[in-house]
């Protein structure tokens, strides 16, 4: 984390003396800050998700479904709850972040991230409505494929080299 906010930190220096040349630097802070204002409650609620789930999940929930024991039922609960997961990146990733530092496996986690970002169930009306229920259906398909792949390669990955 530390690393990306030295990076963060050196891009926004980069861009107010950008903005500096045109006089811009204010507007681009102001702008910033009305941002922020917008997403921090969403930001400190997401972690305070993400703390009672850590709270609230049973560790022998973990070690029996999650963790890299579980194997390839942990690769498929994580594809499935990423699925369900109908949360914007505030939220999702730290819950996603506190289930691996609970002891999920690694292949279970990107399994869930995968089934989040390329699964995810809210977007199927707008989908389906703009594309066609026959495109949505087939896209799930081979992105259900995907996500179980990554899954199992990463826990395989865990397995052997980590």
């Amino acid at each position: 984390m530390v690393v990306t906010t030295i990076i963060f930190f050196g891009i926004a220096g980069i861009l107010f003396m950008l903005n500096s040349k045109q006089g811009r630097q204010v507007e681009g802070v102001k702008a910033g800050l009305r941002q922020l204002v917008a997403a921090l409650p969403v930001i400190l609620l997401a972690l305070l998700v993400s703390g009672f789930l850590e709270v609230l999940i049973p560790e022998e929930f973990i070690k029996r479904w999650l963790a890299q024991e579980a194997g390839f039922t942990g690769v498929i609960l994580g594809t499935f709850g990423g699925m369900i997961m109908a949360f914007g990146p505030y939220a999702s990733y730290p819950i996603i972040a506190t289930i691996y530092g609970s002891g999920a496996g690694l292949g279970t986690t990107i399994s869930m991230l995968s089934g989040w970002t390329m699964l995810g169930l809210s977007r199927i009306p707008f989908e389906s409505g703009f594309l066609g229920l026959k495109f949505s259906l087939l896209r799930m398909s081979l992105h259900f494929v995907f996500c179980i792949a990554a899954g199992t390669a990463a826990h395989l990955f865990d397995l052997w080299f980590l």
